[in-house]
């Protein structure tokens, strides 16, 4: 069975959902296609993926939404036919670190599935992911290990394992320990290192707090 990968990040080959595709598939036998909603014509890629079995989407969570190059693409996605028995599913991953954060966007990807008459795989949750790509081996080598074997099982059965699909949703909620954690790293503003870093780099440390909008 044909299965396509679509990497739905406007940062495309540069971003975590890339990190995510290439160790998902780093087990199987036979790797499946991989493209790039940002560098495609959303109306020729809608057209090419329809003829596969599965379509699978690796995409970040910004602020309880998917990026808007990834919406824009699926609304030129056409109904398979219901003989055809054709299935998707999603990978998602973003900075919360509790998975409740993002069911809205998995209720919609189930609803979604139902109204391309594809069967829903699921949708695999990893909360935490935003700065795994700077992260030292120690500290991914479980999340990676986890990502192969969810592609090998996905290979050999045309399925996302729901033991792994409930591993990555934990936690999905801070509570007792972790939540006094993060209000600890607040209180020392160990949490904004990472955006700090990230707003310097980018130019914009000076504008942090700007409201445009107002």
């Amino acid at each position: 069975m044909s299965t396509i990968i679509i990497n739905g990040s406007p940062k495309g080959q540069n971003g975590n959902s890339e990190i995510f595709i290439k160790h998902f598939i780093s087990g199987m036998k036979s790797p499946c296609e991989i493209r790039y909603i940002i560098k495609e014509d959303h109306k020729t890629l809608a057209q090419y993926v329809k003829d596969f079995d599965t379509i699978i989407f690796v995409l970040p969570l910004y602020i309880h939404s998917m990026p808007g190059v990834t919406m824009r693409f699926i609304e030129y996605l056409e109904p398979a036919e219901p003989s055809e028995n054709k299935s998707i599913g999603f990978i998602l991953q973003g900075g919360f670190p509790e998975s409740n954060q993002y069911k809205y966007a998995e209720r919609y990807f189930a609803s979604l599935s139902k109204e391309l008459n594809r069967t829903y795989l699921g949708t695999v949750i990893k909360g935490n992911s935003a700065g795994i790509y700077m992260m030292p081996s120690f500290m991914t080598k479980k999340l990676f290990n986890s990502l192969k074997g969810l592609g090998e099982i996905y290979e050999q059965t045309h399925s996302f394992d729901k033991t792994i699909i409930e591993d990555f949703k934990k936690p999905q909620e801070l509570k007792g320990f972790e939540l006094t954690k993060m209000k600890f790293a607040a209180k020392l503003g160990l949490n904004k290192v990472f955006w700090d870093k990230f707003l310097k780099e980018n130019g914009a440390y000076d504008k942090n707090f700007d409201r445009p909008f107002l």
